[in-house]
């Protein structure tokens, strides 16, 4: 599928198999982070198996810690990312509190 017409339908059976694997893992979401989570998964798995093309270990073992740092990664950046979520909430409904007690109507 290396081809740039097979783009369309890779793509197609990257989604799907990205939505099939969050689906088997029992994700629930029905907000944006059903977007992001397929959209994270499906970059891992493409990276990790662009990756594999090129491992010569046994067993693929240079593989395997590859996708574990990328998932270590993904771990450290939710945290943030979460982390700043909360903090812009907090801080936006801070300043519209503030803004209406001075009598601005928000």
């Amino acid at each position: 599928m290396a081809q740039p017409s097979y783009v369309p339908a890779s793509l197609s059976e990257l989604a799907k198999l990205a939505d099939e694997i969050w689906f088997l893992a029992g994700d629930q979401s029905v907000d944006t982070s059903w977007y992001t989570k397929r959209a994270t998964l499906s970059t891992i798995y493409s990276a990790t198996e662009v990756y594999m093309t090129q491992d010569k270990s046994a067993n693929f073992r240079e593989t395997e810690q590859f996708l574990d740092n990328r998932l270590g990664d993904l771990q450290k950046v939710g945290g943030f990312m979460g982390a700043l979520g909360q903090w812009v909430n907090y801080t936006g409904h801070s300043t519209v509190n503030v803004l209406r007690s001075k009598g601005i109507r928000i």
